[in-house]
């Protein structure tokens, strides 16, 4: 079974990145929030659009020779099984990827939240099922593949912080 996530919503095109909020944290936020990024390799800019409180909206244009960095940081979040606190596993079921522009004047713009379910071990119940054991995955697939992108545009180095 392939992890459950919740990443930007991406448009690629040859000179243009576009990624925006995706449609369901924006409803379950009442759609009072929402972020837009595009990035033009052309004109060489990054256009952050940020809607706060459905009618305030802030609209942010870096150049690219600003940008110093891409940071990528991981949040694990805790488990919500009540049996965890019956065991010595506290694994995460999940994680939040925060996806940043470091700036050269050494500000920090968000870019992109990531929520994605981490995957876990095969159990017994899943051995006696026969399940069989899926591809490995490290639980960033989706936050890497924006990062990736993001790289291959802009053309900065990642600083993982």
């Amino acid at each position: 079974m392939e992890p459950l996530h919740l990443a930007p919503v991406l448009r690629v095109d040859d000179d243009r990145l576009r990624g925006c909020t995706s449609p369901l944290v924006r409803a379950l936020w009442l759609f009072s929030y929402g972020r837009c990024v595009s990035v033009n390799r052309t004109l060489r800019h990054v256009i952050i659009s940020t809607r706060r409180i459905w009618w305030w909206q802030g609209v942010r244009i870096v150049p690219f020779d600003q940008v110093s960095r891409i940071i990528y940081r991981a949040q694990a979040l805790p488990a919500l099984s009540p049996l965890r606190y019956l065991t010595a596993d506290a694994a995460s079921d999940s994680a939040l990827f925060l996806i940043s522009l470091g700036l050269k004047s050494d500000q920090e713009l968000p870019l992109f939240t990531v929520w994605e379910e981490q995957p876990r071990a095969a159990d017994w119940l899943d051995r006696l099922a026969g399940t069989a054991p899926d591809e490995p995955s490290l639980g960033d697939e989706s936050a890497g593949h924006v990062v990736e992108l993001l790289q291959s545009y802009i053309g900065v180095p990642l600083a993982g912080d």
